[in-house]
């Protein structure tokens, strides 16, 4: 009842919902991944939050990354580094692509079904499938879309409804391909893409109870640059869709210093396709100087404004924007991680399938340092039986206490 009420009144702009901050840290190939969520004091600190529930996850024959985020569940798929959508040499395409549903705040790991309607072609030259997710409040059911791309002539689009054991095909797919740019709002899943003429910028849109896609037009005051999709940012704000635009910023890199400001828009009016500037944030005292605009590759929301992740090679910068007091803090993440914010929800994914077990903690020496969330002895048991049976074998692990991580926290933030 409670998950019902919620998703009935997502066109409400007048969410109370306080956004949560969670920490994704990817490891290369062979390693794992970790997800924790934090808390942020509003200056220069990040904290791992006190309740949290560390997860580890990983897969001998897989690497994942992280396709989306609905409310506090996220999304990710599986790939192999030579052979892309998880298809491995020697192996039946029965085993399909993979698929993941992560809780971190309930250390749930949950497989998706492989089994498809669509036959994605062994050669395809392209390891690139899209996916959302999204709640049908038709059915009450939670569906996941996936549209899969090659660059020839390949396009296809399918559904999975959460807790059945396969993936169906659509009759219809998008008019163009959706990209890394998404967001879900108002019940729908959206992505930012590229327009036909290569000037201009759309929202391709997916309507979870028709499982249909159309086109939303964003605000038409944004204009026409050839660059103009690498300064945008779609984001769920305060419940409704909104557009980040940081385009003006850069004119930094020129020789012409033009009045500069981060805009935020919103769209008030969901059934006309309305949008209203929300916030237009001038660029007083320098305040947005250490901003790098195609460098941001993340923007979200957390309890008083929006920040940007700010991505290198070796760290990640992360900046909150304060809109209470218009300001900015800056926030230095050491390793490859980036910060997601989602939304809270009593959705446990135990519901819709077995769970991945989580390991057990092993015994370690007090000196003994090692960068997996288990023994060399289980791990090379794990890779041994992934060889033999041709499986995709996962390993998960949930930690209660805060603190207990393979990094110092000082290492962490900076």
């Amino acid at each position: 009842m409670h998950m019902r009420r919620r998703f009935l009144t997502t066109y409400s702009t007048t969410t109370t919902e306080v956004p949560r901050l969670v920490a994704l840290h990817e490891y290369p190939f062979d390693q794992h991944d970790t997800l924790y969520p934090l808390k942020y004091n509003g200056k220069k600190l990040l904290t791992k939050s006190k309740q949290a529930i560390i997860s580890y996850f990983g897969s001998r024959r897989r690497f994942y990354s992280a396709a989306f985020v609905f409310c506090n569940l996220f999304g990710f798929t599986g790939h192999n580094p030579e052979h892309g959508r998880s298809c491995f040499r020697g192996l039946n395409l029965k085993h399909g692509r993979s698929c993941l549903l992560v809780n971190p705040f309930r250390g749930e790991v949950l497989i998706l079904p492989s089994a498809s309607d669509v036959q994605v072609p062994s050669n395809s030259p392209s390891d690139v499938d899209w996916y959302g997710m999204g709640f049908d409040n038709i059915t009450y059911s939670f569906k996941i879309v996936r549209v899969s791309t090659n660059k020839k002539d390949y396009l296809a689009a399918e559904v999975l409804v959460l807790g059945t054991s396969s993936w169906r095909k659509l009759p219809t797919v998008p008019p163009c391909i959706p990209t890394c740019k998404s967001a879900y709002a108002h019940g729908d899943m959206h992505w930012l893409v590229h327009g036909d003429d290569g000037l201009s910028v759309r929202i391709l849109s997916f309507d979870f109870q028709k499982e249909e896609f159309y086109l939303t037009p964003p605000p038409t005051s944004l204009g026409k640059n050839p660059d103009l999709w690498k300064f945008l940012h779609l984001l769920n704000f305060k419940g409704s869709l909104a557009l980040v635009n940081v385009s003006s910023l850069e004119d930094r890199h020129t020789k012409i210093w033009g009045r500069k400001s981060v805009e935020i828009w919103g769209l008030k009016n969901y059934d006309n396709k309305a949008w209203v500037l929300n916030y237009k944030l001038d660029l007083k005292q320098d305040l947005f100087s250490p901003l790098k605009p195609t460098s941001l590759s993340k923007c979200g929301e957390w309890e008083h404004g929006i920040f940007f992740n700010d991505e290198s090679d070796c760290s990640t910068d992360t900046f909150f924007v304060d809109l209470r007091c218009i300001s900015m803090k800056c926030v230095l993440l050491k390793g490859k991680m980036a910060i997601h914010s989602c939304t809270d929800s009593m959705i446990s994914l135990k519901n819709y399938g077995d769970l991945v077990e989580a390991e057990e903690e092993p015994k370690r020496e007090k000196n003994d340092i090692t960068e997996f969330p288990m023994s060399q002895r289980t791990w090379n048991n794990l890779i041994n039986a992934a060889e033999v049976s041709e499986r995709d074998l996962l390993y998960l692990k949930t930690q209660t206490k805060a603190g207990r991580i393979s990094c110092n926290e000082k290492d962490l933030f900076d």
